[in-house]
């Protein structure tokens, strides 16, 4: 394996530095090769995903991949680049025993704490206590999608992706090494890293994942061989693993189909095929088979276009076909064929460091699914977390306020900004009316539930005139309403009608804090005092945050519960770090035995590794120094905390076994 040196991070503007690329091993250097290498890691927090900042960022993402992504598509880029390069299978060398170890992980590249706890146990070795067996690092660790989070852009795959990565299973450092030295270094019998692009890695256009994984560079102490975003990889045994790369919401390209098409010539008798999928399609084939039962005109071509993909790869397999893996999903999940069915295993395993997914609203049981001529059925075997406590951790969602004070913050000012208009408007003079102002008038009315209906009076008639609260108003019920829709197949109106209710409410709770708060302190103080009018302020963001962020959060849990509505938003706004779940495989001669491992709560503690120096930190970046021979994980966990590795647990009871 060869190995050159990390290329330096941007921390010290302006220093003369040696140009080399960031996007693999981004370490500077030491001046003195015999004192070891200058490294930088930067240990990033969780995507907060209901951030004010966040929130129009990723939107705009989302919005302009979904536009153009078809007119951009890197796969047929990277086609025309491999056309006179062939893009072969991908033979991975037998060990000793011959066979090979698997790992496979997908959705990582999140927060620190839980992406490099997850890279601990990926690089290393791993202890499961209750059977008394110890599992050896794998030869390849297949990436399932997600590598970066939320996008891309500004150094995301570095940051989030590489620094932990690489801090966990670094390259060697050389005594011997001259100064400023990019030269590759020789690494015996080094692990692979193969991965399969997600909807994330897509958002910049494959770009970042392109120069990361499909360039041949190191990332750490793993090597790189893919060509392209899929891929063919021959294992020993007569065991394959294909990767398939659907972009965004697109079919499968005609350079891919062909060259699964070819792959498929290339298989012998009694071979056996993993299949890699972006995400667990057949999921929402299962539920749109539910929908459909009760419509009359059921159609092939309400599938999405990615079960459409995977179904047809799935086609040219037929019963060749052993395992299909995906992610997407942040949790673990396990369907089997039905007794007397036949069918592949499927597995969705997302636990690789974002944040979680709740399992509560899995379809159990599933409705059979049609792939080809035949129909297939499935039961839910295993789930992790397991449904109970996915409900109890959706019921968490109630306490946003002590979690995101920034959306918070947001909810408070929206609240201002509607009682500025309608006091604004209140003030215009108008013939026949009342000429006291809406707070005024808020003012002389006691907060009882029998003065209600004067308050609901008196804010129509000042929105009758004010075009500009009326546009105000039905822009947050609007944006409830869309929210509500997110991932919703079916039942869109009224997922519509339960989000517009939910617009309402805040606009209701902002009318009744002003009325509140007039009726306590401006009535008494008057309106026009600087300081009164700086309390009032004060009282609106501290009120409007708190019950307003509190009634997001209910909302949320009671859409699930009732409605099914806001499966991501319920989960993505606690950024729940624990619970991650990894596969360990093993191929050898007829048979494939997979480890299920999960690792409950993620190490949030850490300290230096042996032979690791601390430098200097600025805010979440560490400058360290790793002498010559240094060849362990940069951080380690704290006195008193577990090492990962050693943490893990099986998921199943049992290992799961699929014959050749």
């Amino acid at each position: 394996m060869k190995h050159s040196g990390p290329a330096p991070g941007p921390l010290y503007p302006g220093r003369s530095q040696p140009a080399t690329d960031t996007a693999g091993n981004a370490v500077i250097p030491s001046v003195s090769a015999a004192t070891g290498r200058v490294e930088l890691y930067t240990q990033s927090s969780m995507v907060n995903w209901l951030s004010p900042l966040q929130l129009p960022f990723t939107a705009m993402r989302v919005a302009v991949a979904m536009a153009i992504g078809a007119f951009a598509d890197q796969r047929m880029v990277q086609a025309a680049l491999t056309a006179l390069d062939p893009n072969p299978q991908i033979p991975v060398p037998a060990d000793e025993h011959g066979g090979v170890w698997v790992d496979y992980l997908a959705d990582t590249g999140d927060g620190w704490d839980s992406t490099y706890s997850m890279a601990l146990c990926v690089s290393h070795a791993v202890t499961l206590r209750e059977q008394g067996v110890t599992l050896p690092r794998a030869k390849v660790l297949l990436l399932g999608g997600d590598q970066v989070y939320p996008t891309p852009a500004h150094d995301g795959y570095r940051t989030r992706f590489v620094d932990p990565f690489r801090a966990a299973f670094p390259a060697p450092v050389e005594a011997a090494r001259p100064a400023y030295s990019d030269q590759p270094i020789e690494l015996p019998d080094a692990p692979w890293m193969v991965a399969t692009p997600g909807n994330h890695d897509w958002y910049d256009g494959l770009r970042g994942f392109a120069r990361l994984f499909c360039c041949g560079k190191p990332v750490g102490g793993w090597e790189t061989h893919q060509r392209t975003g899929y891929y063919a990889l021959q294992l020993p045994g007569g065991w394959w693993i294909w990767g398939l790369d659907l972009q965004l919401e697109s079919e499968i390209d005609r350079p891919q189909r062909e060259y699964f098409q070819k792959m498929v010539t290339a298989l012998q008798p009694g071979d056996r095929v993993v299949l890699c999928a972006p995400e667990p399609s057949w999921v929402d084939e299962m539920e749109r088979v539910r929908r459909g039962e009760q419509r009359a005109l059921p159609s092939i071509e309400t599938k999405t276009p990615r079960f459409r993909s995977l179904s047809e790869i799935e086609g040219m397999l037929g019963n060749r076909l052993a395992l299909v893996l995906a992610g997407d999903s942040h949790h673990y999940a396990h369907y089997v064929p039905r007794a007397g069915t036949a069918g592949p295993h499927r597995i969705t395993c997302g636990g690789g460091g974002a944040f979680l997914h709740g399992t509560h609203l899995l379809p159990d049981p599933p409705r059979p699914i049609v792939v080809g001529p035949a129909k297939q059925a499935y039961e839910l075997k295993s789930a992790y977390p397991e449904k109970a406590t996915s409900r109890q951790l959706r019921n968490r969602a109630w306490q946003l306020p002590g979690r995101n004070l920034s959306f918070c913050a947001l909810v408070a000012i929206l609240y201002l900004l509607f009682d500025w208009i309608i006091q604004s408007a209140s003030l215009a003079s108008i013939p026949g009316r009342d000429q006291r102002s809406f707070v005024g008038r808020l003012a002389d009315l006691e907060v009882t539930f029998g003065n209600i209906g004067e308050v609901v009076h008196q804010l129509f008639r000042v929105m009758a005139h004010s075009p500009a609260s009326v546009v105000f108003a039905a822009a947050i019920v609007f944006s409830c309403g869309a929210l509500s829709t997110r991932d919703v197949r079916r039942g869109v109106l009224l997922a519509s009608l339960a989000g517009a209710l939910h617009g309402l409410l805040h606009l209701a709770l902002a009318v009744a804090l002003l009325w509140l708060i007039t009726r306590f302190n401006l009535y008494a103080f008057g309106a026009d005092n600087p300081p009164h009018m700086l309390l009032f302020l004060v009282q609106a963001m501290l009120l409007g945050g708190a019950l307003g962020g509190l009634l997001f959060g209910v909302w949320m849990v009671l859409g699930n519960a009732l409605w099914r509505l806001h499966t991501e938003e319920v989960f993505s706004s606690q950024r729940i770090a624990d619970y991650k779940c990894f596969l360990r495989m093993r191929f050898e001669g007829g048979q494939l035995t997979i480890y299920p491992l999960k690792l409950e709560k993620v190490c949030r503690s850490w300290k230096l590794g042996e032979g690791v120096k601390r430098l200097a930190r600025v805010r979440s970046t560490w400058r360290v120094r790793a002498r010559p021979g240094a060849t362990g994980p940069r951080f380690v966990p704290a006195d008193g905390q577990v090492s990962p590795p050693e943490a893990v647990q099986m998921i199943e009871k049992q290992a799961i076994i699929i014959q050749r």
